[in-house]
């Protein structure tokens, strides 16, 4: 009765073991699948909303540094602008906001600093910007402090014949397009120079949110 009982038990046990058993290669088809779902997800992210960018240069000392990583909101240039029905949600681009753009003489990624927006006129007069007659309160620039070689509070420059064709002239910033500066106005090839004039909208790629060097020094 013993040995019948056994029996039963062990057959009972192999028909578990059949039930709880993955066949073979299932954890090869588990893993497959956790990749071409985290690389779809990755990829959704780059195009839709955020990408990385490496800053090349000085023109934006002293808020950013040659070799910084940046990351690029990507959302406000695909979902958000003021004719977007999704405007309240991803708004638009303000005056202040890094962004990065190509640079249609190039075809290369400048980043730079929104300065002017459509309708709105510009002035350098003395070094310093004036929007709508107003004079533009920059506290990004530096003063010299922080690295003596680098001070642009007051010496914001025009290039006679380029954009401005004289030191003072008004400009209108046209529809759908932007007037952008770098920080590092002594050494910025920006919207003052005919090359690279008034930003189009459709040129820009997305405002700079964060940059990794600040967040990893945190």
């Amino acid at each position: 009765m013993e040995l019948k009982d056994q029996a039963e038990k062990n057959v009972f046990n192999k028909e578990i073991e059949l039930i709880t058993s993955k066949p073979k290669g299932s954890n090869l088809v588990e893993l497959l699948q956790t990749v071409i779902v985290s690389l779809v997800i990755v990829i959704f992210i780059y195009l839709f909303v955020m990408t990385p960018n490496e800053v090349k240069g000085a023109s934006m000392e002293e808020t950013l540094k040659n070799n910084d990583y940046l990351i690029t909101n990507k959302m406000v240039q695909l979902f958000g602008g003021k004719s977007s029905p999704l405007f309240g949600v991803f708004g638009d681009y303000e005056r202040g906001d890094i962004v990065v753009f190509i640079e249609e003489a190039t075809g290369s990624d400048f980043i730079k600093r929104v300065i002017a927006l459509e309708g709105d006129t510009v002035r350098i007069q003395d070094g310093y910007v004036y929007i709508n007659g107003k004079l533009l309160n920059e506290p990004y620039l530096s003063n010299g402090t922080i690295n003596p070689s680098v001070n642009n509070l007051g010496k914001t420059k025009i290039v006679p014949n380029q954009t401005f064709k004289f030191e003072a002239e008004e400009l209108r910033v046209p529809d759908g397009k932007y007037f952008v500066m770098g920080d590092n106005r002594n050494n910025s090839k920006d919207s003052r120079y005919l090359e690279v004039g008034f930003i189009p909208r459709e040129d820009i790629k997305g405002k700079v949110m964060f940059n990794l060097r600040s967040v990893l020094s945190n």
